[in-house]
């Protein structure tokens, strides 16, 4: 469709009416609440998807187990093992026992990518599929790095050190916090964190999670402030930046929550989420074109991230670039239909249609 000039402001100038009363305002707002409670990112601080009782029961045959050992035969103590799976929005972290064994339990059948990093070995990653086999047992060997001055996986040995000092009253806690937030007990989960600090104040993944659950509270100071702890602690946790970002951004305390974004992709410059929040932040700054950057680089990096595209949409429009607009908002409402964002995307996309039905060229 092809417009006349005197066509096309009438147009953009319905569209950005709409646009500013619809998305700007309560949509948004919406969106950053829901967010806060329900965004992959988020679903990924909680460390697994929320599932119900007699799923918990179904999945509890499903594992992935092993034994770390380093090339001189010692098996490798309290490092930390992770796993993740882009396909069910899981990740999930443990350490080794003083054998060197290691175990997820509870998994959905699915593809899961393994790996280890840390100061001393060369980094070891692995890609596991327990579809079928409902379960998968690994002997790993970790090959002394021989560069004394190397610093690839530096941050993740940091990590490694002060996970090991965690006394097991202290992991108890946590992890008995952990299954609060995955029964969806907010208070219940608070109070074990709580006293995770108290046995070890040094505990950043619980102060981290203890931010999350008062973000989900609608507590958002005190998330900051305990957001802010656990970076204070572990500088490379780029998690809590993250979370501390998305903390600031519905806060309003836009240029902090850049700063806490920029950290966290400076750490893991990979996280499609991480630049899908900076973007907001860029948005929430009048700077567009850096917006753009951000939600270009989130698409690619996850495809089917429905917001990231809603924001692609937003910037489309700000170029009066109405035909992107309405390809990327339909993507994002096609990719996420029941969100709280789909209604109102769709009542732009069909005041944008509208209005380019009553001004055709």
């Amino acid at each position: 469709m092809r417009f006349g000039v005197s066509d096309l402001d009438i147009i953009l100038a319905l569209a950005l009416f709409f646009y500013y009363s619809f998305v700007c305002t309560w949509a948004r707002a919406l969106f950053y609440q829901w967010e806060v409670a329900m965004s992959g990112f988020l679903r990924l601080l909680v460390l697994s998807l929320l599932v119900s009782t007699s799923s918990i029961t179904l999945w509890a045959q499903n594992f992935i187990k092993g034994q770390v050992r380093f090339d001189n035969g010692q098996p490798a103590t309290y490092v930390v093992v992770r796993l993740r799976s882009e396909r069910i929005v899981y990740v999930d972290e443990t350490k080794t026992d003083d054998m060197g064994k290691f175990t997820f339990d509870g998994l959905v059948p699915s593809t899961y990518h393994l790996s280890i990093e840390g100061q001393g070995f060369k980094p070891y990653s692995s890609d596991l599929d327990i579809t079928v086999s409902k379960m998968a047992i690994e002997q790993i060997t970790l090959r002394h790095d021989k560069d004394p001055n190397a610093k690839e996986g530096a941050s993740a040995g940091s990590i490694n050190a002060r996970i090991a000092q965690i006394p097991p009253k202290a992991r108890k806690e946590f992890d008995t916090g952990q299954k609060s937030m995955q029964a969806q007990d907010v208070a219940g989960s608070m109070v074990h964190f709580q006293k995770a600090i108290e046995l070890y104040p040094q505990y950043a993944e619980a102060y981290q999670l203890l931010g999350v659950m008062h973000m989900q509270s609608g507590k958002f100071p005190d998330a900051e402030s305990e957001l802010q702890k656990a970076t204070d602690i572990e500088p490379n946790l780029s998690t809590a930046y993250f979370a501390l970002g998305i903390c600031r951004n519905v806060m309003a305390k836009y240029p902090e929550a850049e700063t806490a974004l920029l950290k966290g992709l400076e750490l893991d410059p990979q996280s499609a989420d991480g630049h899908y929040q900076l973007g907001n932040t860029y948005w929430a700054l009048g700077r567009w074109q850096d917006a753009e950057q951000q939600a270009q680089k989130a698409v690619t990096l996850k495809p089917d991230m429905a917001g990231a595209h809603v924001l692609e949409g937003d910037i489309a429009l700000r170029k009066h670039d109405l035909p992107n607009a309405l390809k990327e908002y339909k993507e994002g409402v096609q990719l996420d239909p029941k969100g709280p964002m789909a209604a109102p995307t769709q009542q732009m996309i069909a005041k944008i249609e509208q209005a380019t039905q009553q001004h055709p060229k």
